[in-house]
C-alpha cells in the first residue's frame, strides 16, 4: 500500500496526486483530511462539468470517493466525516491508515473515464448522489 509522505507543514502534495493530504493529527482536530479540488482536470476527464447527470463539484467527488471507499471494504461511518463545499471536495478521517486507503481508491477512480463512470454508477447505487 502506498504511504503518505508529509512535508514539514503536515502536507502531502505529490503521493496521491491529485488528491491532497494534510495530517492534521497533532491539531485539536486530531484528523488527516483528505482533498479534492483540480476542477479542470476532473472536468476534462469527465468532459465538462457532470458526468452521465452526474455533477461533479465537491459534494459530488465526495459522494464518489465514499462510494469507492464502499467497494474497497473501507467503513465509511466511523471515522470519516464529510465536509465539502460546492468547489472543494473535504474528507476527514480519524486514521490515517484509512485516509490513505481512500486516497488511493480515489486516485484509481480518475485513471480513466471509465472508472469515473464506474464509480458514478456505484454511487448513485448507495444513494450518494449530491
Amino acid at each position: 500500500m502506498k504511504r503518505a509522505s508529509f512535508d514539514e507543514k503536515g502536507f502531502d502534495r505529490h503521493s496521491f496526486a491529485p488528491f491532497l493530504l494534510h495530517d492534521c493529527r497533532a491539531t485539536e482536530w486530531q484528523d488527516v483530511r483528505l482533498s479534492f479540488d483540480d476542477w479542470a482536470l476532473l472536468h476534462g476527464l469527465a468532459g465538462g462539468d457532470a458526468i452521465d447527470g452526474y455533477y461533479l463539484n465537491g459534494y459530488g467527488v465526495q459522494g464518489l470517493i465514499l462510494a469507492v471507499m464502499q467497494r474497497d471494504g473501507l467503513d465509511t461511518e466511523e471515522g470519516v466525516h464529510g465536509n465539502s463545499e460546492a468547489d472543494t471536495c473535504h474528507l476527514h478521517f480519524t486514521e490515517l491508515t484509512t485516509a490513505e486507503r481512500a486516497a488511493a481508491a480515489a486516485v484509481a477512480m480518475l485513471e480513466t473515464r471509465d472508472s469515473l463512470r464506474e464509480a458514478v454508477v456505484l454511487a448513485r447505487e448507495l444513494g450518494l448522489e449530491d
